[in-house]
């Protein structure tokens, strides 16, 4: 990590940490690309138990910082500092916790983002721990039962299916905006598929080309499929694109 990423990294979790009820801040991969890659941002975790403070208090901890934003759907800030992008994500640790403890029953949280916040969890540096929790959550995410990845392998096989049809239907309508849609979803949600068939956390969709690479198990032709996929030529419109997906499906559900 570069210095000043470091720096700065280091400084803000000084600040967060003294904020009651703050437990841990890891720092996301995302701030490991260098300063001027069009990915970077310095992005933070911060697990709290109790009440966050309110979006004007929390501007106040950042006076220093540039064009600050609080989301107001989401416990999110977004400023700048020193020119650096930054993001705070503020997460209850009794969230989490309830997520663990009941996988089975919480299976919707995984629905749109797959197992991203494990990824996060498991993956983040620790800036700051005031206790063991975040030990404890990783322990449990190397743990996780049998019963989860089979649940998730099917969830995502039903999604990945679901795009597949409409990647299809709208191949067949010459409807060029649905297929865009379509194609995208069906993209995801087969290597969210691949990634828990190989019991491994999903990364951000900016490291999704660069880790699948790492996975230990793909399916048949896999690397020459995806890569025309991908491809941006006359020689693979909409109905060859179709034809690559629906390989691409048969290919996977053998693994499943």
């Amino acid at each position: 990590m570069k210095r000043k990423v470091e720096r700065i990294s280091t400084e803000l979790a000084v600040r967060l940490q003294s904020w009651d009820g703050v437990d841990s801040i890891l720092l996301a991969d995302s701030a490991e690309t260098g300063e001027l890659d069009p990915y970077f941002i310095l992005s933070l975790d911060v697990y709290y138990g109790g009440k966050l403070p309110a979006s004007e208090d929390r501007q106040r901890q950042f006076s220093d910082a540039g064009a600050f934003e609080s989301s107001s759907t989401s416990s999110k800030d977004r400023f700048l500092i020193e020119d650096l992008p930054v993001r705070i994500e503020y997460k209850d640790m009794g969230r989490v916790d309830e997520i663990l403890k009941r996988t089975e029953e919480n299976m919707w949280v995984f629905r749109q983002t797959g197992t991203y916040m494990f990824y996060r969890l498991k993956k983040g540096q620790v800036l700051y721990q005031a206790s063991t929790w975040i030990e404890s959550v990783r322990e449990q995410l190397g743990e996780l039962p049998d019963t989860f990845w089979e649940l998730m392998i099917r969830s995502s096989r039903a999604t990945m299916e679901h795009y597949l049809g409409d990647l299809i239907s709208s191949v067949l309508m010459e409807d060029k905006l649905f297929y865009l849609i379509s194609s995208a979803g069906f993209l995801k949600s087969f290597l969210s598929l691949l990634f828990v068939i190989n019991r491994t956390f999903e990364p951000s969709g900016r490291n999704l080309y660069e880790k699948v690479w790492q996975l230990p198990e793909i399916p048949e032709n896999f690397k020459g499929r995806f890569e025309s996929f991908l491809r941006d030529a006359s020689a693979f419109p909409p109905s060859r694109k179709m034809e690559i997906a629906e390989l691409m499906t048969r290919s996977i559900v053998r693994m499943c």
